[in-house]
């Protein structure tokens, strides 16, 4: 059975305070991951399932980008897991090991996967690396609004400006407009479906 694992920092963690994006970071992992560890004071490694690899990684890069300053690194892996245990770190197989390679083969870049199949990479690399393209230019309320959005699907743009504790329905409506809400959730769908077809 093929698993995703992510492996991932914090870029300039030094410019927040920790207590504000570690708890953005365990509130996200402990909703789509299996299992997940943070190490080194700024790096984590999570698995899940193939269905919520996306959907975490996204809703991941939104919720620590309404930190001013801070964005999230994170390098994919699909493959096999050859010993599940209850602790990330002692786990082991071809997921760890694709998830460790596209992290070091970031570079500039703050996303990377690898899989066992190279045209399925270079695709969702290219749809990701604009989706974080697209990402890099929000504000701290559009990055706010796309990660409501996405976690509260079930929720109508009325209810979630009252969560958002915003005035109106139309500035929801416009912040998610200018975060490209539609095209990147559409991306993430995509991308998902790449994984489980």
């Amino acid at each position: 059975m093929k698993y995703a694992v992510l492996t991932g920092d914090i870029v300039n963690s030094r410019m927040a305070d920790a207590q504000l994006w570690g708890e953005q970071l365990r509130v996200v992992l402990s909703a789509y991951a299996d299992n997940y560890d943070i190490y080194r004071g700024d790096s984590f490694q999570a698995i899940l399932p193939l269905e919520k690899a996306f959907i975490c990684t996204i809703v991941l890069m939104a919720r620590l980008q309404t930190i001013p300053g801070i964005r999230v690194r994170i390098g994919l892996g699909i493959g096999e897991v050859d010993q599940p245990s209850n602790t990330v770190k002692e786990s082991t197989g071809k997921a760890y090991i694709y998830s460790g390679e596209a992290f070091d083969d970031l570079r500039k870049d703050l996303f990377k996967i690898k899989t066992p199949w190279q045209e399925t990479d270079r695709l969702i690399n290219l749809v990701m690396g604009l989706c974080t393209e697209i990402m890099g230019r929000w504000t701290v309320n559009m990055a706010e609004s796309f990660a409501a959005a996405m976690e509260n699907p079930e929720k109508n743009q009325v209810q979630l400006a009252k969560l958002l504790k915003r005035k109106h329905q139309s500035q929801l409506s416009t912040e998610l407009t200018k975060a490209g809400f539609v095209k990147i959730q559409e991306s993430v769908i995509y991308c998902t479906q790449q994984l489980i077809k």
